[in-house]
């Protein structure tokens, strides 16, 4: 393994239940209804851009730039208030992983959250100094499911993609991870297990992880 790659929201963070209240009472305002079935179901793992279209959608509202942007402005600032009043925690483990990863070789955040959030949390966490890379939605086009949030950060660390392991919660990240090219590790924190079939392997939480665990499952 010559790069550990994380994804943030559900891997690192304990950030999912924020998300989608912001979500929730964000699209309240335009009178649209988001369930939690429709939240786990269909929009979990998704950026906020393809997460108000696809609301719009289920309300048979086709979004313009305009609204759109309107609407993912307001949910992240939503999102901060939460963070800033204590609501986004780390999962245990993934501190202790990110200071025991970055000692030893590259490490770096893919994730389909924006870089302000990011940034939030993991400063909030002490950690935001051990990442010298972090791509996020603001730097790509499409996000995850495809693929090119994860070529990216291979690239940018200057390591095959081969050569990554990347730590996901969502099949929709396992499936962008895998197309890059990465052995996807997936962690049960958003999903059940059988939703991350997909991945190379699959533990309940991250706490289970080492990096000599994740080191064995690229073969040398």
């Amino acid at each position: 393994m010559d790069a550990l790659i994380f994804d943030f929201d559900g891997v690192i963070a304990d950030s999912e239940p924020a998300h989608e209240r912001a979500i929730r009472e964000t699209a309240a305002l335009e009178g649209f209804k988001v369930s939690h079935d429709l939240y786990t179901n269909e929009i979990i793992g998704l950026d906020d851009r393809d997460t108000f279209r696809l609301i719009g959608q289920h309300h048979e509202h086709e979004l313009n730039a305009s609204e759109l942007a309107v609407l993912t402005d307001k949910k992240q600032d939503r999102f901060l208030e939460l963070v800033d009043a204590g609501m986004v925690e780390a999962f245990p483990g993934s501190v202790e992983l990110i200071r025991e990863a970055s000692a030893r070789l590259p490490i770096a955040v893919c994730s389909g959250a924006v870089r302000v959030e990011i940034e939030r949390v993991l400063e909030n966490l002490g950690v935001r100094d051990l990442f010298p890379l972090i791509v996020t939605a603001d730097d790509v086009e499409a996000a995850k499911p495809d693929p090119t949030g994860y070529s990216m950060t291979a690239q940018k660390l200057g390591v095959d993609a081969s050569r990554c392991v990347a730590i996901e919660d969502t099949d929709k990240g396992i499936a962008a991870g895998k197309a890059a090219g990465l052995t996807v590790v997936g962690v049960c924190h958003s999903l059940p297990r059988e939703r991350l079939s997909q991945a190379d392997s699959v533990y309940a939480t991250i706490e289970e992880l080492s990096l000599d665990r994740l080191r064995e499952l690229i073969a040398v």
